[in-house]
């Protein structure tokens, strides 16, 4: 009986192998036929090497891990610019203190504020010596505190050196008008147009000037 069902089971077992198969070779085939469809389409170039105007944008892929991504502007150009705006420089130094703007960069309604403030600012150097000279104020020599009056407070505030050391407390000495009131300084824009920032290297030629007054003469204040 055993031997009689052997070839039986035999060829189902062949056959359910070959049932097993037929999706590998399906898939073995359709790659392949896809691999030989796909041999015969060429990949579009990138860069100069394309006649094809969608491409033209396109940079070129590095070649060798050597090569590095090119400048816009090649670096023999912008050696030979920077060397040109130095010379420029050296030929025409700049004053401490230009005229104002050209009508074009101002706004006609702000010039008439500037000059307002300017003369303020000048009135306000002028009054404030005059009333410390009767209202004293006192300035701690350790921190930015001021204090208005003959006897400094005693409120534990102090954050200068060695503040723990006093627990805080201020050590007042007599002020002036730079502990009052205290205008910043910057360095003068006398071209804003043709060079609108100063170097390094004229540090020492551009004037510092307070900011109110630079802000005055960018707005049409001439001082000259």
């Amino acid at each position: 009986m055993i031997r009689s069902c052997l070839p039986h089971f035999l060829e189902i077992h062949k056959t359910m192998l070959l049932q097993m198969q037929i999706p590998k070779r399906i898939n073995y085939r359709l790659i392949q036929s896809l691999h030989h469809s796909k041999v015969g389409i060429q990949a579009p170039t990138f860069g100069r090497e394309t006649d094809d105007p969608f491409y033209v944008d396109v940079p070129k892929p590095r070649r060798r891990k050597s090569d590095r991504k090119p400048y816009p502007t090649p670096m023999k150009v912008l050696i030979r610019k920077a060397r040109e705006e130095k010379e420029l420089r050296k030929a025409h130094p700049c004053r401490l203190l230009e005229h104002p703007p050209d009508d074009d960069l101002l706004i006609h309604e702000l010039i008439s504020v500037a000059y307002q403030v300017y003369r303020t600012r000048e009135s306000l150097l002028v009054g404030i010596p005059k009333l410390i000279q009767f209202i004293p104020v006192l300035r701690c020599r350790f921190c930015f505190e001021v204090h208005t009056g003959p006897v400094g407070h005693q409120i534990r505030t102090c954050n200068g050196p060695k503040s723990g050391l006093r627990r805080a407390m201020h050590v007042w000495r007599k002020g002036d008008v730079q502990d009052v009131i205290h205008f910043p300084k910057c360095y003068h824009n006398y071209d804003r147009v043709g060079k609108p920032r100063a170097v390094h290297n004229e540090r020492y030629t551009v004037q510092c000037i307070p900011a109110v007054v630079e802000l005055c003469i960018q707005a049409g204040v001439d001082l000259v």
